[in-house]
């Protein structure tokens, strides 16, 4: 048996980190075609997880070698504080971020953390995924533009390689389709008695013009997106390493249009001209993966609906959730811009 030294007792007994351990030799077995071994497991609790409870594994294999894994208990029973506050307690979201890395981002290598090993026991309430240790570094400032760019970038490789994946490979994700437009349309328009007049006035503004895009957003090309694809979510890997960046967090995927991933990126505390380099990033790295010959005009028309959709969606959701995050105001102000910018009054 495998000497095992719990990082922190709170977080497990010796019996749930026995269990860890054989899952993480019976999957790096399997991954490296040997019998894997592991000598030694030191567990730390990561403070800094927002939603579900992480840890990082400093693990020793047989012959000393030393191995960091990324552990995320995706039970939604286990949650943090603050993530049961606005998240339901819905097993879906967490067997899709499994089913991504399985069918689409280990088997590919995108660059995102490899999938090293996993345990999925209704049964038992175990929910584990084991992942590559990326480091502990997010995409959080603004003050450098050059790596946004680069995230950018990265997603519209990503768009690309996933716009023509086979069914059986992606009919575990849901679909930005009329019907999933409509929904957004009217949880954004439930919140609407609990605005003041001036809110309201512009969410209703926003309602109007999206509802008459809702068929272009229907018609546009559906690739594999990130759902929410904000500096949070996006780890700058240690290191010296080719792929500078490493995309986490799969549970909000989606089959949509690619636009909605580089809205995410886009959104925030930019400058215009900074939103214009990050766009024409996308714009050029998509064209090149492709080899399609892309309508600018087109793209940043296809673009303003889908900024247009992403706002009323987020202050759907967090119209709900006001008092626990800022984020509504910012939404609200991503609102006003585009309509500004790009839907006049009577469009």
């Amino acid at each position: 048996m495998s000497a095992i030294a719990p990082w922190r007792t709170e977080v497990g007994d010796d019996r749930i980190a026995r269990l860890m351990t054989e899952t993480l030799e019976e999957g790096l077995s399997r991954l490296r075609g040997q019998p894997v071994r592991i000598r030694e497991m030191r567990r730390e609790f990561l403070e800094s997880s927002s939603s579900f409870r992480t840890e990082r594994l400093h693990v020793s294999l047989d012959g000393g070698r030393p191995l960091r894994v990324f552990f995320k208990d995706l039970d939604p029973e286990h949650q943090l504080e603050k993530a049961r506050a606005v998240r339901e307690q819905d097993l879906g979201p967490s067997r899709r971020e499994l089913q991504m890395y399985q069918t689409i981002l280990s088997p590919e290598r995108f660059g995102t953390l490899h999938l090293y090993a996993s345990r999925w026991e209704p049964e038992h309430g175990r929910y584990w995924i084991f992942l590559e240790d990326g480091g502990r570094s997010l995409l959080r400032s603004f003050a450098d533009v050059n790596r946004w760019t680069v995230a950018a970038r990265w997603a519209a490789r990503f768009h690309a390689a996933t716009r023509d994946l086979p069914e059986a490979r992606t009919c575990f994700l849901p679909r930005h389709d009329p019907a999933y437009y409509w929904t957004c349309a009217e949880r954004a328009r439930q919140i609407l008695p609990n605005l003041d007049a001036r809110e309201r006035r512009l969410v209703e503004r926003g309602l109007e013009c999206y509802a008459r895009r809702i068929d272009r957003l229907g018609r546009l090309p559906r690739q594999v997106i990130h759902g929410q694809l904000f500096g949070q979510n996006i780890m700058l890997r240690r290191g010296h390493v080719a792929q500078k960046i490493a995309v986490i967090d799969w549970e909000t995927a989606a089959l949509g249009p690619g636009a909605f991933d580089l809205a995410s990126l886009t959104s925030g505390k930019w400058t215009e001209e900074q939103k214009q380099v990050m766009r024409a990033a996308y714009f050029e790295e998509y064209q090149t993966a492709t080899g399609a010959h892309l309508e600018r005009e087109t793209f940043d028309q296809d673009l303003a609906a889908v900024i247009l959709h992403q706002s009323l969606k987020w202050l759907g959701w967090w119209g709900h959730h006001r008092t626990l995050s800022h984020k509504f105001a910012s939404f609200l102000r991503e609102l006003r811009a585009v309509l500004d910018d790009h839907f006049a009054r009577g469009d």
